[in-house]
């Protein structure tokens, strides 16, 4: 079982356009599944009439297991949902994708998928 990159998108969920207010976890680190990865800014567009637009803030945790590799975007980056979509913001090598489960277990390192 050799570890293999990922490459890592953001959701096509998230409230485009977004800014990048920090990076959380730095390149080289090891991450958890529900490690903080980075916070965002976005603007909100209340629907009543006369409301002013206002800024809020989000963060995104990482879905996997692995060792963050690199960063494609930087504090300070736009990202549109086109963008988010085209292009991946960090690589993690996972040791292992788990690409084959019997009963909740990872047939392939023996990891319980169930948590």
């Amino acid at each position: 079982m050799e570890p293999s990159p990922t490459e890592v998108y953001l959701p096509l969920t998230f409230p485009y356009p977004i800014k990048i207010s920090s990076l959380d976890a730095s390149a080289s680190s090891d991450i958890e599944r529900g490690t903080r990865l980075l916070s965002y800014s976005f603007v909100y567009l209340a629907s009543n009439p006369g409301s002013q637009p206002e800024t809020r803030f989000g963060t995104w945790d990482s879905a996997i297991d692995g060792t963050l590799q690199s960063w494609n975007i930087k504090v300070g980056d736009v990202i549109s949902q086109r963008k988010a979509k085209e292009k991946p913001v960090a690589v993690i090598i996972e040791p292992c994708k788990h690409g084959m489960q019997l009963q909740g277990l990872c047939v392939l390192c023996g990891k319980d998928m169930t948590k």
